[in-house]
């Protein structure tokens, strides 16, 4: 994928570069990283001026602003951090930017694929501060997999399905391009030896052990709300799953997956070289920092602390997100009974989740009830499933429930007890699962499994 500001031409049709002799080619065109550079050296100090540069990148490569609109929500946001972004924060992404030709010579960046078993890409911090300033200020190309969500101009206007996500996740990035002159001054050799690595882990030949391994210790916890603490996060030597979709990465509204990836900003580059995941592939980002602790879903979302970069620094490298995605059986038929019941979608879940907890050595995975809500899956089917896949993987697994999932989860506790004393292997439990009746609805399994096995 070619990084777009380093290759493509465009007409300046501002007359913004004041001497083109020798910069022209047969049809007028010119270098847009040229434009580029003389944008950027212009001073900005005030919303207006920020706005009118990102329209002119945006009017110069795609004769549009595009998502972007009217820049309503983005100009309220500068508007109310003036001082703190003009300050502290804009110097920083205009350095980042302009440091692409040294830091990425070859002008495009490898796609994830899979002609081996497992693909990676690790990239130095100041190369992924350097994409999220692009990501920023709109001059990256448009993968061929994605309509949009790929740069934060659907962060920027007024049309927004939940206004409150897009600010947090702007706030976000104002921290992170606030931490990178602290990262710089305080911890240069750090910075530079600090990689984020995106591994895109397929699992077609990856043959599943024994299943009459014993069960992992499993944890139901029963939080208020759900939050992006490094506890929450898996940290120091853990893992969390993201609950994604197969085209990963950030949007407008408030899942998990938003969540995750909008307050870590040092993830969201993984979009533009990630395809749409297949039903044996995983994505695995390790050492990517979250910036702040967001607490709650949905509409009930709300920024809690910022979180400490520089004095958790060793711990933020081990930082693991596991991005794997559910089923989406919402939109699957229920007509021969419940979708999570059909052996093929057994199969696929199992095989997905213990890829992901297999793909390193992890001291315990942490998980909401992944692939319940949007993707309409049965708690109790995913949630045995994960157990299993941990189990298989030799990890321990902590589910996560907020205060709207806590009967479920109480249920779950239950059924997880049964299920230990009564089954004890992962075989045991398969077993289990597979001898559902199929009549059962949504939401229905638990129930079954605790009046079937204490009555």
């Amino acid at each position: 994928m070619f990084v777009e500001a380093l290759c493509v031409w465009c007409l300046d049709r501002f007359s913004i570069i004041t001497e083109s002799t020798g910069l022209e080619d047969v049809d007028g065109l010119v270098p847009f990283w040229v434009i580029l550079e003389t944008l950027l050296k212009n001073p900005v100090s005030i919303p207006t001026q920020l706005i009118e540069l990102l329209d002119t990148i945006a009017v110069l490569l795609r004769q549009s602003s595009g998502p972007a609109g009217d820049f309503v929500l983005l100009r309220d946001f500068l508007s109310s951090h003036h001082e703190v972004f003009f300050g502290e924060c804009w110097p920083s992404i205009v350095e980042a930017a302009l440091e692409m030709p040294l830091l990425f010579p070859q002008g495009r960046l490898p796609l994830l694929q899979r002609e081996v078993s497992t693909q990676h890409l690790s990239l130095t911090k100041k190369q992924v501060s350097c994409l999220v300033a692009h990501q920023f200020l709109c001059t990256l190309p448009q993968p061929q997999w994605r309509d949009e969500c790929y740069d934060f101009s659907i962060w920027y206007s007024n049309h927004q399905r939940h206004p409150q996500a897009c600010r947090i996740y702007l706030t976000s990035l104002m921290e992170y391009f606030k931490t990178l002159r602290d990262d710089i001054v305080l911890s240069l050799s750090l910075s530079e030896n600090w990689e984020v690595s995106y591994h895109l882990h397929a699992g077609a030949s990856l043959e599943l052990p024994r299943l009459d391994c014993r069960l992992c210790p499993v944890e139901v916890a029963l939080v208020n709300n759900y939050d992006t603490t490094p506890d929450s996060l898996g940290l120091p030597d853990g893992a969390a799953v993201v609950s994604a979709n197969k085209f990963i990465g950030f949007g407008q509204s408030a899942t998990q997956e938003e969540i995750h990836v909008g307050v870590t900003p040092e993830a969201c580059p993984a979009v533009l070289f990630t395809p749409p995941l297949e039903d044996d592939q995983i994505l695995v980002v390790k050492g990517a920092s979250a910036i702040l602790n967001v607490v709650g879903q949905r509409r009930d979302l709300r920024i809690g602390d910022i979180l400490p970069r520089q004095l958790d620094a060793s711990i933020w490298q081990e930082r693991v997100m596991l991005f794997m995605d559910a089923l989406e059986l919402d939109l699957a038929s229920d007509e021969d009974g419940l979708p999570d019941l059909r052996p093929e979608c057994i199969d696929r879940e199992l095989r997905k989740a213990y890829l992901s907890f297999y793909s390193g050595r992890y001291h315990n995975v942490i998980s909401p009830f992944w692939g319940c809500g949007a993707f309409g899956g049965d708690p109790g089917v995913k949630m045995l499933l994960l157990w299993c896949a941990a189990s298989l993987a030799q990890t321990s697994l902590k589910i996560v429930c907020d205060e709207q999932l806590h009967g479920t989860g109480r249920d779950l506790k239950k059924a997880i007890g049964i299920l230990r004393e009564q089954c004890g292997t992962v075989e045991g439990v398969l077993r289990m699962v597979r001898s559902m009746p199929k009549h059962l609805k949504r939401l229905e399994t638990l129930s079954w499994i605790i009046s079937e096995w204490t009555s």
